[in-house]
């Protein structure tokens, strides 16, 4: 399974996870007003967002990677690989 997300769905997926974080996590005043900057820092179309959606990117890939999968020939035969 190959899962590539585009710019703005890596944006609206990471504001939704930093709404959900200011909102539930308990945190401090200046907790939210950092998680706050934070996010404005990376608005949809900025450098800091398209270098986040290729670090989004790479880390589902590998995840996904590690839990897949594989057959690998070996002198005739196959074996079956799983990383849990």
């Amino acid at each position: 399974m190959q899962i590539i997300l585009d710019v703005d769905e890596a944006w609206s997926l990471m504001t939704i996870i930093v709404s959900q974080m200011i909102d539930r996590a308990g945190l401090s005043s200046d907790g939210k007003g950092q998680l706050r900057k934070w996010r404005s820092a990376r608005a949809n179309g900025t450098a800091e967002m398209a270098d986040m959606t290729v670090a989004l990117n790479e880390a589902l890939g590998s995840s996904l990677d590690e839990k897949t999968a594989r057959l690998i020939r070996q002198k005739g035969y196959y074996v079956s690989t799983r990383s849990e």
